[in-house]
């Protein structure tokens, strides 16, 4: 159908009339540099050109006049009328401090600007992506750029890991806590690929594994742009897998004009960001650990007197890593075709030896105008990473994290390698940490192709109506493998019945969606204005097809990692719901959107999409997601508003959004039976109520944009209530029926927040220009609906703190012991793991005309975390304050909080306030006429600077940083701290050059 409706398009051809050229150039207004790739296109027609790399252009304009609309990202649009008298032009364009002419997503096939945009959607250009600094990962660019949206980094490792929340929480836990990623139309995999380890080293779950999220796959170099959409009120159009919000990622694309090639380098250094230090060791201090006149204790003292004093956790996180990583992009094209290709390398190394991060990557977007009515896109990228992520977080009693480990190694104790290249054994615990990082190994490899297409046809085409049909879709292949092993000499191996143990992984993930739009415009008159009307209609369809499979083999013969040659071998399934190693899910979708714009005074939209799923547990019913939204530009009205205001928008918007369960949620599965010594299945003890929904999130969004002194200050306030009803959970059933757990939809929960965005541009002069861009978040959530009795989740046990699920409370409330018999809650409350507010200040300075300075600041102002390393370190007697005395007791400080675990967990829950420099970064623009006196025209453009990230740490919290989260991207427990991989600071030196 839409072949033929392509070829029909073609019988559409105009007759030809007479036709003029005009030629000009696009300056900024500024400063007067050229202008490449901005974007002339004559109104009411689809025929357009780009600058070149000097910002020159010709555009053929038929007919005796025209008006041409000259737009740049970043800067504001202006139109000029041409005659074939005109001759040429000279454009200069004014910057866009406030982006109202920003181009921001409103359906799956329409766009709007955001003066007339009803919702608070963030658009972060390539920029503030990769422009100033070098992220290891788009979502690490993204921290303290959006308001409303936490990222918290899960682990200083090589490669990132992030997790992402936008707009509170979304879920209990049945479904997905992460945003749904788009690439280019594309529904992206950006699982975490469980690798095992947590079984070999004990540390009790997938999610403990420490892996990196696939977002790491995608180069930031090859990024336009990056649309947040944070709330239902916005993300309804893409119904059921909205819950927790959308993120739209457009990469790079050619431009018409000269070709250009664009090189950039960059090198910088790795090293810890914050070492905490480890406390002295004494005699009397080993009286403490070791009863006097035993054995024990003589033999340490030994220890003590002939050994030397190490700082081993300098040994194991003072390593300096180098990080190398190098672009080179082509674009270009005619009017008809314009392409982009780039290749990427990158290479980080980590803050512990024979950890770090590779990425090769190779891009190649394609557009083509097959006909005057008819468009072609194809975006291709295929990526390879190989990560190796070493050994840190949990483990039980196995010394298979070296964090953990270190926590107990005294000062003086002699764990350096022997000549023979062997090491001692640890005395202190069940492994040496430096064997651990010399000889096991923990890797994963993947290898992906994401392909995205697009066609798109003008069906119907007149001055005041036109049809156009569009047709988008891609797929996303992905093949991870992964290996953790520790060799048969290992301390801790030794120690078993089995030494010499590996897990090898394999994942195949192919997802693919499609989605056919049909999008009819017209312009009519209302009450002597213009309204124009935009009606979108169509379908979406997505599948994911998954196999996975970890096999384990214990008792290898050295140097052998393959499970075949070891002499016990099995297939992984971690926890009681990871027994799934086949997944496939098929989604359908319809939706429809009308809306209206009166004379960009009031502008209005309505829509409804309905989804159904095989996740579901209604797999053949069609779920109803509707959205509305209001904006009033009140400046657009003749009230009599102070000149000096350039914007008054009033906005509002309702949406509700679906979430679908996890896969297995839904189901009731079969139990494996040994019955006589046959294999048989019986029904799971955990069933599912047959009426069961998905949950559902309903956002009402209230806010205003206001721009002054000619958009000098710009103001956005957003106010959102966000519900999340039909919660799935759990439901005990007593043992006698055989069932002793029940899906059902248990709860609703509900997030309140505040947004506020403050952008200053109080000097823009061509030799010192200033740009401020302040912003303001905070969310507050309650369960205000819980049909099943209290209970509590997350962390390890009321001992050490764990989270209250209880209606009136607030899901990430912390709770532990001491138990209260009489109390509203049934332990002591010590805090919520959420913030009570952030900000964050950035700052730009264009001075002397080629000098750019920026940075950042992210101030995160309350929220509580679980310290479960400090718990280890003290009762290990090396925490920095161990010998300290600060109550004056006579008693150290490490023993006083280790007499206090039986009586209760408040020495874990401590504040996790803080302020970081997150970016700071210094260029000097090389001036274009000494690059064209030295190399004539064939470098247009230079650029030489310095970078940092993550530079400086301000907080009170007691470890290596507040960002931290053992349970990977969970959605309650983000909290927990146990010897986790140090945050790393990044400096970086960059050379980009244009031809």
């Amino acid at each position: 159908m839409l072949v033929l409706l392509l070829i029909v398009s073609l019988g559409f051809i105009p007759a030809a009339h007479a036709q003029f050229t005009v030629e000009g150039t696009v300056t900024d207004a500024n400063n007067g540099d050229p202008i490449p790739g901005a974007n002339i296109v004559l109104v009411g027609t689809s025929i357009g050109v780009a600058t070149d790399p000097q910002g020159e252009f010709s555009i053929e304009v038929p007919g005796e006049e025209g008006t041409l609309r000259v737009s740049f990202v970043g800067y504001q649009t202006l139109e000029r009328d041409v005659t074939p008298e005109t001759g040429r032009v000279e454009i200069a364009l004014q910057p866009d401090i406030a982006g109202l002419e920003e181009v921001v997503v409103t359906g799956l096939a329409t766009s709007v600007k955001r003066r007339n945009l009803a919702n608070a959607v963030t658009k972060i250009d390539a920029e503030e992506i990769a422009g100033r600094v070098d992220p290891t990962t788009v979502d690490n660019a993204l921290q303290g750029k959006i308001p409303g949206v936490n990222i918290t980094a899960q682990s200083g490792a090589p490669g990132g890991g992030n997790n992402v929340q936008l707009r509170g929480i979304s879920t209990l836990g049945a479904g997905s806590s992460q945003p749904l990623y788009i690439i280019d139309g594309v529904y992206v995999n950006n699982s975490q690929i469980t690798t095992g380890r947590s079984t070999l080293d004990d540390a009790g779950g997938p999610s403990q594994d420490n892996v990196s999220n696939r977002l790491a796959d995608l180069s930031p170099e090859d990024i336009e742009s990056v649309e947040v959409l944070k709330g239902p009120s916005a993300a309804a159009i893409y119904g059921q897998r909205a819950n927790a919000g959308v993120v739209i990622i457009q990469t790079k694309r050619g431009q018409a004009g000269r070709t250009s090639v664009s090189f950039s380098q960059d090198v910088g250094a790795v090293s810890a960001l914050n070492l905490l230090g480890t406390a002295s060791w004494s005699e009397d201090k080993i009286a403490l650990f070791e009863e006097p006149g035993t054995q024990s204790f003589q033999d340490e003292i030994a220890r003590f007197r002939e050994g030397n004093s190490t700082d081993y956790e300098d040994e194991v996180y003072g390593n300096t890593g180098l990080t190398t990583n190098t672009q080179l992009s082509v674009s270009g094209g005619d009017d008809q075709t314009q392409f982009f290709v780039s290749g990427n390398l990158k290479d980080e190394e980590g803050i512990i030896e024979n950890t770090g991060f590779v990425r090769r990557s190779l891009r190649a977007n394609l557009d083509h105008r097959l006909h005057e009515r008819v468009r072609l896109t194809s975006q291709s990228n295929y990526v390879y990473t190989d990560n190796d992520r070493g050994f840190t977080g949990n483990q039980n009693s196995t010394g298979g994290s070296v964090g953990y480990t270190l926590a107990y190694v005294r000062s003086y104790a002699d764990l350096f390698q022997n000549e023979d290249g062997s090491f001692p054994d640890n005395p202190y615990f069940a492994e040496n940490p430096l064997r651990v990082i010399d000889g096991a190994t923990n890797n994963q490899e993947v290898s992906r192709f994401v392909q995205s297409f697009s066609a798109e046809a003008d069906l119907i085409r007149s001055n005041s109506t036109s049809l156009r049909l569009r047709g988008q879709g891609g797929f996303d292949y992905l093949n991870s493998n992964s290996t953790v092993y520790f060799p048969p000499f290992f301390q801790f191996q030794q120690a078993g019945a089995n030494p010499g143990d590996v897990i090898r992984g394999k994942q195949d993930d192919f997802n693919t969606n499609l989605q056919a739009v049909l999008v009819f415009n017209q312009a009519t008159s209302l009450g002597g204005g213009d309204l124009n009307l935009t009606t979108q209609t169509g379908f979406s369809r997505f599948t994911q097809d998954t196999n996975r499979q970890l096999v384990r083999g214990r008792g290898l013969p050295p140097e052998q990692t393959n499970p075949v040659n070891a002499s016990v071998q099995e297939i992984v399934n971690q926890l009681p719901n990871d027994v799934y190693n086949t997944v496939k899910v098929r989604d359908i979708g319809f939706f429809g959107q009308q809306d209206a714009n009166w004379r960009d005074r009031i502008i209005g939209s309505a829509g409804v999409r309905l989804d159904r799923s095989t996740l579901n547990a209604s797999q053949d019913e069609y779920y109803v997601y509707p959205k509305a939204s209001l904006a009033v530009n009140v400046h657009e009205f003749d009230i009599g508003l102070p000149s000096f205001l350039s914007q008054l928008k009033l906005r509002s918007a309702f949406g509700q959004t679906g979430g679908l369960p996890q896969y297995g949620v839904t189901f009731e599965s079969l139990a494996s039976q040994n019955i006589d010594g046959n294999l048989a299945s019986t029904i799971d003890t955990r069933g599912v109520d047959p009426t069961l929904k998905p949950e559902r999130a309903e956002e009402f969004e209230f806010g205003t944009d206001i721009s002054a002194f000619e958009n000098r200050v710009s103001l956005e306030l957003t106010h959102y209530r966000k519900t999340v009803s039909d919660l799935i959970l759990d439901r005990e059933n007593a043992v006698s029926t055989g069932i002793t757990e029940i899906a059902v939809n248990a709860g609703t929960l509900r997030n309140v927040g505040w947004e506020v965005g403050l952008t200053l541009a109080p000097i823009q002069t061509e030799r010192f220009a200033w740009t401020s861009r302040n912003l303001f978040w905070a969310n507050t959530s309650e369960i205000t609906e819980l049909n099943i009795d209290r209970f509590t989740t997350g962390g390890f046990g009321a001992a050490l703190g764990t989270y209250l699920i209880q209606e009136g409370y607030s899901p990430t409330t912390i709770v532990g012991t001491p138990a209260l018999d009489d109390g509203d809650t049934p332990f002591t409350v010590y805090g919520d793991a959420q913030p009570d507010f952030q900000m964050s200040f950035s700052n730009q300075f264009t001075l002397f005309r080629d000098f750019e300075l920026g940075f950042l600041f992210h101030w995160k102002k309350g929220g509580e975390n679980i310290n479960l390393t400090r718990f280890l370190t003290d009762s290990g007697g090396t925490t920095s304050d161990w010998n300290e005395d600060h109550d004056n007791d006579g008693v150290p400080n490490g023993r006083d909080r280790a007499d206090m675990f039986g009586p209760g967990a408040a020495q874990f829950i401590e504040g996790s306030s803080y302020v970081k420099l997150r970016e700071a970064s210094l260029y000097y623009n090389i001036p274009s006429s000494f690059l064209e006196r030295t190399f004539g025209n064939v470098l247009s453009r230079a650029r030489v600077g310095v970078s940092g990230n993550n530079l400086l740490l301000f907080s009170d919290y007691s470890s290596y940083d507040p960002e931290v989260s053992v349970f990977g991207t969970q959605a309650i427990a983000q909290s927990v701290e146990v010897s986790p991989y140090p945050s790393s600071r990044r400096i970086t030196f960059h050379l980009r050059l244009t031809y």
